[in-house]
């Protein structure tokens, strides 16, 4: 795939996950997310696990040596869409302005990894995993308004690596026909 094609590929899927997660947190107030859902230390209500999506994020980078922001931290609803959406600007930094091997699926095992391409694709299935726990357990606390739109935001985000996938495939059985 195109260097050009895959970087724009990456962030739209990456940008598909937050639209679904914005989608899935929308309407929750700071008494719900601070509501307690499991008796893990780490992560005992909704707003650790938001927590826990963007500082993800921020390991990974940081890890590939791509910063994309400070640790990642939030501490009430207010910050979370300004502090996911700071992580967001981080990655579409990275991804357009880091060297064109980082746009490679290189994993943290494989020397030189873990590639920017890595990280992407690490983190938004580490996103939508956590955006359908959030999703359930809306379902399963009483009082909580439903979600406010009924926009299938989920196939949209799944369907993003698929793309990717489809389209290295694609790239490949060319390359071995030619």
């Amino acid at each position: 795939m195109a260097e050009e094609l895959m970087r724009k590929e990456l962030i739209q899927a990456h940008l598909n996950m937050r639209t679904h997660l914005y989608r899935v947190i929308d309407g929750l107030t700071q008494e719900i997310l601070m509501k307690q859902i499991s008796d893990e230390k780490q992560f005992p209500h909704m707003l650790s696990l938001i927590w826990h999506i963007g500082g993800a994020e921020t390991y990974w980078f940081h890890r590939a040596k791509h910063d994309i922001g400070p640790k990642f931290s939030i501490e009430t609803f207010d910050d979370i869409q300004a502090k996911l959406r700071a992580n967001t600007d981080g990655i579409r930094r990275v991804v357009s302005q880091c060297d064109g091997r980082q746009i490679r699926i290189v994993p943290p095992t494989t020397e030189g990894g873990p590639s920017v391409a890595w990280c992407i694709l690490r983190t938004y299935q580490h996103g939508l995993y956590h955006a359908a726990q959030i999703s359930k357990i809306r379902h399963m606390i009483g009082g909580i308004p439903p979600l406010s739109s009924q926009e299938d935001t989920w196939s949209t985000a799944v369907d993003s690596v698929i793309e990717i996938v489809k389209k290295l495939h694609d790239e490949k059985l060319g390359q071995i026909t030619e």
